[in-house]
This record gives structure tokens, C-alpha cells and sequence, in this order.
């Protein structure tokens, strides 16, 4: 019977091996020795634990790592990372973002678990036998056993690593226990000081107050790209209404980059409205529910706007309807408010929400803020078939990169339809209409999308291109035609919005510039690539996924030439100083909160 168990824990102990590997190729730069030795030494310590101490439950851990090789790979198909139960508290949205699933489920993807029920169906008949069998341990196992936890946990005990860090240096295994224990201990918090911005006087500010006595309207694109500005694809705009108000009354900043989370969407809105940043591998609007932010609404409140945020979404996506009236919010009309004549994808779509949000606002008190956010183009892209007018070539057909064109092309369709509603309304002379991506469509983990895009640019696709959003300050009548070349991220939002509707920022505390008023541009990128990494007027610093900073991508891109990794410390630095100070002062606000409570 001994034989016979450890014969069938052998296949699955090589069954594993080959889908952890299979798993393995599908990240980028993930395979290396000390990824393979630790994920050896884990796959060994926990076969010979099942197969001596529990052997009933053999099929089970195979079982559990096959589903979450599963998830892990779909997970990382949508959002480059791999998940953390850290965000268990996200269950709630799996319901609606479940539809789309089913998109990056792929043959690969159902090789993981492909041959669970059949396995399962032999496995009980042995389940059986071994619940009347018992068998001495051999001499040697603790020994064994005690040698693979050295390979498999030492690694994580000898140096301070972050979650994702510890996946790209030693895989599967490491990553998913250590991420369950980092839930249970306590974090370390590095103490930095606020830096206090000297700012200049309104009186000599660039474009100071050019947008004052006029209504805001910010739109806020789902999954727009900077590159979609000005693309032409197959002999046709992508974008055309996008690009007639880039040409036309605008101030356009080209070097703009997302920084947001696990979050996305939501993060994005808090980043742009709060000017702090955000956890990062835990949701701003879910994490911080209850502290009353000076955020950029509140701010206009308080110089007599009248405040109000619209979405084709259900209110309760992403916590808005409880976090909205915190940022200064005074009205919230989500997909409950509006007439659901075509819901599509994640929401009402973008036409009838365009619509039905001039409606509102004609009506609405003046001088107003209002803050839409799109949902048409959201993943995965795939939109009912009248709604795409784009010629793709034969090779972009039912692909993501065909979708995503698709899709934005009909966002743009809607946004046109809305400059209309909006000039119908008597609106559109007296705005100012802000518009900004929230975070990419199409990232360099997906295969598919890096390679596609590398043809278009004809050089590689890099996060440094998928992370660049648009930004445009559309002031009708302003008679300005201008390209802001200076690197900014959403942090600089408030400022820069502040400066142009001619609101003195003095006593806003936030880590944002305005990028109309600064010399220097600087963005400390999140998220998708680790803290530390920045992009600012000449350099790009990508932290290697492994955490070693000589294994970095570091390059002066105006010039196209690499860079050793020491002269870009000193914004490394900066970077990880101005994420941790602005964590800290959440922080803070968070365990005041909790004290008065």
C-alpha cells in the first residue's frame, strides 16, 4: 500500500511541477533558479507532508494548487499581478465583473483544472482504502523534510520583500504564503517628514484663472491611452471628437501617466480628486470609508459650487455611494437613477448616459462641478456588434487589441454626441471640460497586446507607453492651443485644476504640482510596476520585478540610451519617500477616526 501511495502522490507531484512550470512561462521574467529551487523545495515539503501525515487529503492539496494556478494565471491576464487575500473584502464585485471572465478563460487557462473530475473519481475509491490502512514513516523523511524547508522558507525569512517581489524571486508557493502572512503580522511604518511646497503667488501664475466663473465638467474615460490621441488605424481616426477638441481651445498634456492601485477606476478618482496616493494592493474607496477628505469637490464646495458625480454603474460598485459624500460630494446619480434603456458591458452605455447626464445638468444650479465617469470601454473591450464601425485588418479581428480599438472608437462616438447635447443645452460656452484616462486598456503583460503594439510603434511596448494617459483642459472661446510637455500623474490633477479656475492652493495638503507652474515634472509610478519606479522630464526608472535594483530599467528616453541604474537613486528615492509619507498620513487620519469612534 506504501508503494501504491507513493506512486500516485509521485504523478501528482509531477502533474504539479508541469503546471506550475506551464504557469511559470506565461510570466514574464519569472523563470530563474532560485524561482525553480524554491518552488522544488516547497513542492517536495508539502508532498511528503501529504503523503505521510495526511494522506487522505492527498487530492485535495492538488486539488487547491490547481485552482490556484487557475485563478492565478486569469488574474494575472487581467491585471499583471497575482491576487493577495487581502482582497477578499473585492468579493463583493466579483458579480458583476464575473460576466466578463469568461473572456480570458482560454484552453491554456482550462488545462489547470481540466483534469480535477476524472482524477477526483479515482481518488475516492482510494480515499477509501486508505481511511483502513496505516503504515510506519521511513527512516530519512525528516531529515528530507527539513532540508526542503530550508530551501523553501529561509529565503523569506532573510531579507524584507514585498509580496510581488517575493513571486518573482521564488514563485508560486512563496508568494501565497507569505501573502497570508503578511495578513497577520503588523507592518512596519517608516516615519518621513511632509515636505512644505513653497508656492507661488497667484498674480504670476501661467493661466492663472483663465477657466473662473465657468461650470466644470470632468469626464473621467474608461481605459483611454494617450496613444489613442491622433492614432489613425487602417486609414481611419480612432478617436476623432478627441482629437477636435485637443486641436481646437485646449491645453493638452501629452507626458501624463495613471498612478493607480488594485483599485483601478476608483483609484484612479481618488488619486485625481484627493491628490494623495493610494494603498496600492488594497482599494482607497473601500479602505478609507469614512474620513472627510479636502478633496478636490469639497474644495469647489466651499467656493460655492454646487457638487455632483454621475456614473452608468450600480451605486455600490467600488463603495462610491458611502465614499462620494466624504470627498464633498452633494449629489450621486448612478445606473439606479438613470433610465437603463441599454446596459451593455459594465453599465448603462456611454451615449445614454452622455444624455442623460446633460439632462440633469441643464437643469442643474450654477456654477456647478460635475464629475462623469465612463464605463463602454471597459475589459474586455467587447462591445454589441452595431456599435463597432472601426475596419479592423484581418489580423486585429476577435482579438484584444480589435476590441480595444472598437471599444474606444465608440466611446469617442459618445463623447461627440455629448459636446452636442452639451452646446444644445447653452451649456458648452460657459464650461470648462476637463477630460482624462483613467488607467490603460492594453498593458505589456498580455502577450497578445505587446507584441501587437510593438509592431504598430515599431519599437517594444513598455509600461512606460501603457501607463501615458491624455489630459485636456477644454476651454471653448479660450482661443489657446497649447501641448504641455512636462511629466505629471494624477496627483497633479487638483492643483492643476485649481490654478485654472483661480483658487489659491496654499492650504491644500497633497503630494501634487501644478503642471503649468513647475519646472521640474516628476511621477512616482504604482502598482503595475514596483514603488520607486518614476518616470520624469528625461528618465525612465522601472525597479526590477524581483526587487533588485541593479536588475532595473533605467534610460534618459529623450536621448534612447540605457543608464546605470545609480543615477536614477536619487528619484527612486523620491519616489518611495513621497508614497510612504503620503501611507503615513492616511494612516494617521485612519487611527484618528477609529480613536473618536
Amino acid at each position: 500500500m506504501l508503494k501504491s501511495t507513493l506512486n500516485y502522490m509521485l504523478f501528482l507531484l509531477i502533474l504539479s511541477s508541469l503546471k506550475i512550470f506551464g504557469f511559470y512561462t506565461t510570466v514574464p521574467e519569472v523563470l530563474r533558479f532560485s524561482t525553480l529551487l524554491s518552488t522544488t523545495g516547497w513542492l517536495i515539503l508539502f508532498f511528503l507532508l501529504f503523503t505521510f501525515f495526511f494522506r487522505e487529503w492527498g487530492f485535495g492539496l492538488y486539488c487547491v494548487i490547481s485552482i490556484a494556478l487557475f485563478i492565478d494565471f486569469l488574474y494575472f491576464q487581467n491585471f499583471g499581478n497575482l491576487p493577495s487575500v487581502k482582497q477578499l473584502v473585492l468579493l463583493p464585485q466579483v458579480g458583476k465583473l464575473g460576466a466578463n471572465i469568461r473572456y480570458f478563460t482560454n484552453f491554456f487557462s482550462l488545462l489547470f483544472v481540466a483534469d480535477l473530475i476524472p482524477l477526483g473519481i479515482f481518488d475516492r475509491r482510494r480515499y477509501l482504502q486508505l481511511r483502513t490502512t496505516d503504515f510506519s514513516t521511513p527512516k530519512g523523511l525528516f531529515l528530507t523534510m527539513i532540508l526542503c524547508s530550508v530551501f523553501a522558507v529561509v529565503p523569506l525569512v532573510s531579507e524584507k520583500l514585498k509580496p510581488g517581489q517575493v513571486f518573482n524571486r521564488y514563485g508560486f508557493f512563496a508568494y501565497h504564503i507569505f501573502d497570508i502572512a503578511t495578513v497577520f503580522s503588523k507592518p512596519e511604518r517608516e516615519n518621513y517628514s511632509v515636505t512644505h511646497v513653497n508656492h507661488e503667488q497667484p498674480s504670476s501664475k501661467k493661466y492663472w484663472s483663465i477657466a473662473s466663473n465657468r461650470n466644470i465638467i470632468v469626464v473621467q474615460l474608461e481605459s483611454f491611452q494617450n496613444f489613442l490621441v491622433n492614432m489613425k488605424y487602417n486609414g481611419q481616426e480612432v478617436t476623432p471628437n478627441l482629437n477636435e477638441l485637443v486641436r481646437n481651445d485646449s491645453i493638452y498634456f501629452n507626458n501624463y501617466y495613471q498612478q493607480t492601485g488594485i483599485g483601478n477606476t476608483a483609484d484612479a478618482e481618488f488619486v485625481s480628486l484627493v491628490s494623495l496616493h493610494v494603498p496600492g494592493d488594497e482599494v482607497a474607496y473601500e479602505k478609507y470609508t469614512d474620513i472627510d477628505f479636502y478633496a478636490l469637490p469639497r474644495i469647489l464646495k466651499n467656493h460655492g459650487f454646487h457638487t455632483v458625480a454621475m456614473h452608468g454603474n450600480v451605486g455600490w460598485f467600488w463603495n462610491r455611494f458611502k465614499i462620494y459624500p466624504h470627498l464633498g460630494f452633494e449629489k450621486f446619480l448612478s445606473l439606479e437613477d438613470f433610465n437603463q434603456d441599454e446596459v451593455f458591458g459594465m453599465g448603462l452605455n456611454d451615449v445614454s448616459f452622455f444624455e442623460q447626464s446633460v439632462d440633469v445638468l441643464k437643469n442643474y444650479p450654477e456654477p456647478f462641478f460635475s464629475f462623469l465617469v465612463t464605463v463602454s470601454s471597459h475589459s474586455p473591450f467587447v462591445i454589441p456588434e452595431q456599435y463597432r464601425k472601426l475596419m479592423l485588418l484581418p489580423e486585429d479581428e476577435n482579438t484584444m487589441f480589435g476590441n480595444y480599438l472598437q471599444a474606444v472608437h465608440y466611446a469617442d462616438y459618445a463623447l461627440g454626441i455629448f459636446i452636442d447635447r452639451l452646446k444644445k443645452a447653452g451649456l458648452y460656452e460657459r464650461c470648462i471640460l476637463i477630460l482624462y484616462g483613467d488607467h490603460a486598456g492594453l498593458y505589456p503583460f498580455n502577450k497578445e497586446s505587446k507584441e501587437r503594439l510593438s509592431v504598430i510603434f515599431e519599437k517594444e511596448y513598455t509600461y512606460k507607453e501603457a501607463m501615458n494617459i491624455p489630459l485636456i483642459f477644454h476651454i471653448p472661446g479660450c482661443k489657446i492651443n497649447e501641448i504641455v510637455s512636462t511629466v505629471g500623474g494624477q496627483i497633479d490633477f487638483l492643483r492643476t485644476v485649481l490654478n485654472v479656475i483661480g483658487i489659491d492652493d496654499s492650504g491644500v495638503v497633497s503630494f501634487g504640482r501644478d503642471l503649468l507652474n513647475t519646472e521640474d515634472g516628476f511621477v512616482a509610478l504604482r502598482y503595475h510596476v514596483p514603488d520607486g519606479s518614476f518616470v520624469d522630464d528625461e528618465r525612465y526608472f522601472e525597479i526590477s520585478k524581483d526587487g533588485i535594483l541593479q536588475n532595473s530599467l533605467a534610460v534618459n528616453y529623450i536621448e534612447g540610451t540605457s543608464l546605470p541604474y545609480y543615477e536614477c537613486l536619487d528619484g527612486f528615492k523620491a519616489a518611495v519617500k513621497q508614497i510612504e509619507t503620503s501611507k503615513n498620513m492616511l494612516e494617521t487620519a485612519e487611527a484618528t477616526l477609529a480613536k473618536l469612534h
